[in-house]
């Protein structure tokens, strides 16, 4: 059985063994023809010499070598090589990156993921560097999603070279795509992006001179709970944590034996209220407890109905748990706003990721997501480091485990850093100093009472004492009450006769000004806020804000703003691919510096 179709001088047919194509040369231009022909006579030669050794042609390794695809476990075949040297620009972006960065590293991080070698029986998988480059494209090419990803693979002939597919080749499902991710882990995909790193110091990308810090909000697929959701939620797992109480599971603290049973039924009453009173949201004000009630009911009804447990249920139980084994019982209704608070920091804040909080990116924005921290190396904008974290993170305690990351992949002592005023903290300061790294920090405004002056105003003398804004002795604020985090409460001493009473303490109040504050730190924020107003700080803070561009192209065109997945470890990977995107793209635009310079070239 065969069949024969001849059209404008090419002719396409088959048998039952194999597909004959004839394609006539006037289809190509010279240049083409030339090529095309030039190639062909190269395997000729190249088959022939095979042949010679008595080896087969699947055993040679040459023809994976041809078009540098080793990680494949079987060469490519001659159709998809030749449409690829005749169709494929040679300058494009992506063989650009193919040909000047050596990906093979990705094969070694990921060797003891897979346990099938060539020559055993059973089903290949499918090669590591050849998901890492498809996982790539989604973050290079601003692809949203994992299965436009592969429905626009199928199509792209670019893509398909990228990867190491063949033309008529099965592309890898979305689901492979999944497997590769949770295989790996995020721990692997922060060790692949190390040895990218490696790479950019020995191309001289990475000055390690001046570095910047910053965070920016990554939004999770998700819908966000309303403080109403938020609030019927923890009503249930305070009702979790009673049933408890009440089966005597939770013994009591003072005679080992479980709750009385009134202090429970008490208790109980008081849920409604705590849970809107803990959640803490305006909106919430005029909510009646009856009308918590039948919300409480009504989902746990419609839990009972569904034919799996809700997201919310797993989340909830171990929220439950966790502070049925680390918290007193509450004795009374301040207990159980302070298990309330506890609970609710456990809890889910969204639909659809379990993982994602609500945070903010400024006083009055809020978001629902998780939180990303990046440092910058000053050179070329490269990014050294990554912290994750979610999105009701504390951002200046993202600072330290981000710096620790850059001094363990980058060789040599970073010269300074420099940051804006959401980490003008003491701890900060201090860990800048721990690792000897200059810190230009701006500053942070703390606000005194309203319309009247800040802590700004008030300073201290060599000997340690505190002065309000009228100075001299009659101006010394003397401490009125010590705290056990060292923080003291100072009390002025003349304020009834002072002038500047109106704008100090306030014209509607009475009694002295009072400032509490921690004198160690106070005098440290005092001294960073003068070194801002230095044409050294200045001048630092001007190069940070040209570097933010940073977060701009990483947020416009690698995802570096969305979180595609659905939890904490797999939103992680997603952004160590963003970073990874945006460094390779800088040592394809900038090149290898260092090569350059050896030979003598501008770099």
């Amino acid at each position: 059985m065969g069949a024969t179709v001849v059209s404008n001088g090419s002719v396409i047919g088959f048998n039952e063994q194999q597909v004959i194509i004839h394609l006539d040369r006037k289809l190509f231009t010279p240049w083409h023809w030339a090529l095309v022909t030039g190639l062909i006579l190269h395997l000729q030669r190249l088959v022939a010499g095979v042949r010679e050794e008595g080896a087969g042609l699947e055993g040679a390794s040459w023809l994976g070598q041809l078009w540098h695809r080793p990680w494949r476990h079987s060469a490519l075949d001659l159709l998809s090589q030749l449409l690829y040297l005749v169709l494929i620009p040679a300058d494009h972006f992506l063989v650009r990156l193919d040909r000047e960065v050596d990906l093979s590293f990705v094969d070694e991080e990921c060797a003891d993921c897979y346990q099938w070698q060539p020559g055993q029986p059973g089903r290949p998988p499918w090669p590591a560097q050849l998901m890492f480059r498809l996982l790539l494209l989604m973050f290079l090419c601003g692809v949203p999603f994992e299965t436009q990803l592969v429905l626009e693979l199928q199509a792209n002939l670019l893509w398909r070279w990228f990867i190491g597919l063949g033309v008529l080749e099965k592309v890898p499902d979305h689901s492979t795509l999944h497997t590769f991710r949770k295989r790996l882990g995020p721990e692997r995909f922060v060790r692949i992006l190390a040895r990218i790193l490696v790479l950019c110091q020995e191309w001289g990308l990475i000055a390690n001179l001046h570095l910047y810090f910053d965070c920016t909000a990554v939004l999770a697929s998700a819908t966000a709970f309303t403080p109403y959701q938020r609030a019927v939620l923890l009503a249930l797992a305070i009702n979790r944590y009673l049933e408890l109480l009440e089966a005597q599971q939770v013994p009591d603290p003072s005679t080992g034996s479980g709750q009385a049973p009134s202090l429970v039924v008490s208790l109980r009453q008081l849920v409604s209220e705590v849970a809107l009173e803990a959640v803490g949201s305006d909106s919430l004000q005029k909510v009646r407890s009856e009308q918590m009630t039948k919300s409480l009911a009504r989902w746990l009804e419609k839990a009972e109905a569904m034919p799996r447990e809700p997201q919310w249920q797993e989340p909830l139980t171990e929220a439950v748990t966790a502070v049925v084994a680390q918290e007193t019982p509450p004795r009374d209704r301040q207990g159980l706003l302070r298990l309330a608070r506890r609970l609710l920091a456990a809890l889910p804040h969204a639909r659809g990721d379990l993982d994602a909080r609500l945070g903010r990116t400024s006083n009055w924005q809020v978001f629902c997501g998780y939180l990303a921290g990046y440092v910058v190396d000053g050179l070329f904008g490269i990014i050294t480091a990554l912290v994750f974290a979610t999105g009701n993170a504390w951002q200046a305690a993202l600072l330290s485990p981000a710096l620790a990351q850059h001094r363990a992949c980058i060789v040599g002592q970073p010269g300074d850093m420099t940051i804006d005023s959401a980490f003008d903290y003491p701890e900060v300061h201090q860990v800048l100093a721990a690792a000897g790294v200059k810190g230009y920090v701006a500053s942070r405004d703390h606000r005194g009472p309203e319309g009247c002056f800040g802590p700004e105003r008030f300073t201290w003398t060599e000997e340690g004492r505190l002065l309000c804004p009228r100075q001299g002795s009659e101006g010394e604020m003397q401490p009125l009450r010590t705290y056990d985090d060292g923080r003291v409460t100072y009390q002025g001493t003349a304020c009834g006769d002072c002038p500047l009473r109106g704008r100090c303490v306030g014209q509607e109040k009475s009694g002295p000004r009072t400032l509490t504050i921690h004198p160690k730190d106070h005098r440290h924020w005092l001294a960073n806020r003068a070194a801002n107003q230095t044409e050294e700080y200045k001048q630092a803070q001007k190069r940070r804000l040209a570097w933010e561009k940073v977060f701009g192209h990483g947020n416009t065109y690698h995802h570096g703003d969305k979180a595609p997945y659905r939890s904490q470890p797999m939103n992680q990977i997603a952004e160590v691919m963003t970073v990874i995107a945006s460094n390779l793209e800088k040592m394809v635009r900038y090149g290898n510096r260092a090569q350059s310079l050896q030979a003598g070239t501008p770099a």
